[in-house]
């Protein structure tokens, strides 16, 4: 005998409905999951670039201040030669051009570091010289704090991701509830041959029936109950997300603002101790300034250079952060508001 089954549902109180709905959140959680650790990488590029570009400008910095110290240390030289200063004028000068040398090749060391850190994170063989090639500008941060903060929500990843989990646990929590209720089904049959009558034989039929399987004891409430307490979890994580993006966008839109006025305020700083180191200088050879002096003029140039080298890379790390978080990688990458992320000199 054979027999030969068609069985198609006519109604399942929702849950073939659900599963569709829970395949395609579970994709939109892998979409987002992907675009979270993509962001994330573009957040740690970028501050690896920082590093990079910070060590760079600290060792041009650097060695300008060699070159002062070199120059200064050769005139006490010649004077102390000339018995019209003291040895101990001369020491001071070499113990001052050791320290920043020792200073330079640190700067150096750093900066190989933070290299070696951008080609691992791009996966690309970046070296000085390309690198040295390019330029990232700064992007003006959006005034409207309010704004940021929405648009960022709006396009992170993690909002993404949770609301997918969400919709996804929800349709499991459909889906076990439709487990409880019966299944409307249609059903057709084709029989050949019987155990009950000789010779060839066949039969049709056709059946509309109800089905369940609500599963052992009350073990199909306790899964219902358990997929809501997850549902729940995850709306409070959703919160947790939203308040912790909100925060570092507020941050790192609050060290953007900062690093310009701190930029600003050491330009001017800058431009007033170099005029500093000249007068010192020429007020040291009419006998107005020690040279004590003058060696801390030159000290306060070289900090100065190198505060206001890391400032301006700050500023620019803070601001492609901030369009990172707020715009988000895809419309970074297509160009899309800002400018791109390295632009040719």
């Amino acid at each position: 005998m054979l027999t030969l089954r068609l069985q198609q549902p006519l109604w399942t109180a929702g849950r073939l409905t659900a599963g569709v709905s829970r395949a395609e959140a579970s994709v939109a959680v892998a979409q987002a999951q992907w675009e979270e650790s993509r962001q994330q990488l573009a957040l740690r590029t970028i501050g690896a670039w920082g590093e990079w570009k910070a060590g760079e400008q600290r060792l041009l910095a650097l060695q300008e201040s060699v070159r002062t110290h070199q120059r200064l240390a050769d005139l006490i030289r010649r004077r102390v030669e000339a018995c019209l200063s003291a040895e101990a004028d001369a020491v001071l000068a070499q113990g001052r051009l050791e320290q920043v040398q020792s200073e330079t090749a640190l700067a150096r060391a750093q900066q190989v570091s933070a290299l070696a850190r951008l080609e691992q994170l791009t996966g690309r063989r970046m070296g000085e010289p390309e690198l040295g090639n390019l330029s990232i500008v700064p992007v003006e941060p959006v005034v409207e704090l309010s704004r940021s903060l929405e648009r960022a929500w709006e396009n992170s990843p993690l909002s993404h991701k949770l609301r997918a989990q969400i919709r996804q646990q929800e349709m499991e929590v459909d889906i076990r509830k439709a487990q409880l209720m019966p299944e409307l089904y249609a059903r057709a049959e084709h029989q050949q041959g019987s155990f009950s009558a000789t010779g060839p034989s066949s039969s049709n039929r056709f059946f509309i029936g109800l089905s369940a399987t609500p599963g052992a004891g009350l073990s199909a409430q306790s899964g219902i109950e358990g997929a809501i307490s997850k549902v729940e979890a995850l709306r409070s994580e959703f919160d947790l997300g939203r308040r912790n993006l909100i925060e570092q966008v507020t941050l790192e839109h609050v060290s953007a603002m900062t690093q310009a006025q701190r930029r600003s305020g050491l330009e001017n700083s800058l431009s007033l101790t170099r005029d500093m180191v000249a007068s010192w200088d020429r007020q040291f050879l009419a006998g107005r300034k020690t040279w004590v002096e003058v060696m801390n003029a030159a000290r306060e140039l070289s900090q100065a250079q190198t505060a206001l080298a890391e400032v301006t890379v700050a500023y620019v790390v803070a601001t492609w952060r901030l369009v990172v978080l707020v715009e988000g990688v895809p419309a970074v990458m297509s160009g899309l508001g800002p400018p791109a992320l390295v632009n040719p000199r």
